[in-house]
């Protein structure tokens, strides 16, 4: 008999953000795909958001758009990722960004190998933002990871 593989996770990582002004909020998680799971990073953008559960979907867009005011883009685009912009392309990386009166977002996936990783930033530009994320960020911290784990199990 074989052995099982257990669940997959994602663990917090330290982020990194070469070249970039340091933001207010900063946070990284990773999991390992294993072999075979040869997805582009915008295609990981996609199956961590777009093919998330239509409830947990609804709950991110509502949190995005009714809680942290954030300009979301159209869906279903080729140019966002339920509704982030995707604002830079490259082999190994895709990078998110979206706005609101109060904060600027940008969501950072990288792959490599069998390693994804998903770091979260955000400005602030207003003062009420920094008592807000303090609001958002636990549930945030929460759900990236799940969103991630989620899109590395389904190949």
């Amino acid at each position: 008999m074989g052995v099982r593989p257990g669940p997959v996770r994602a663990r917090r990582v330290a982020a990194s953000l070469p070249g970039t002004a340091a933001p207010d909020y900063t946070d990284a998680f990773e999991v390992t795909t294993g072999v075979g799971a040869a997805r582009s990073p915008e295609q990981w953008a996609r199956a961590v958001f777009e093919d998330a559960p239509p409830p947990v979907r609804w709950f991110l867009l509502v949190g995005w758009r009714g809680v942290l005011g954030l300009r979301l883009g159209p869906r279903p685009s080729a140019d966002h990722v339920l509704g982030w912009r995707i604002a830079a392309s490259e082999p190994g990386s895709v990078l998110l960004t979206v706005r609101s009166a109060l904060m600027t977002a940008q969501l950072r996936l990288r792959e490599a190998g069998s390693t994804v990783v998903l770091t979260s930033t955000v400005t602030y530009t207003r003062r009420g933002a920094r008592p807000l994320w303090a609001l958002v960020g636990p549930v945030h911290r929460r759900m990236v990871p799940y969103l991630l784990a989620r899109a590395a199990s389904r190949r």
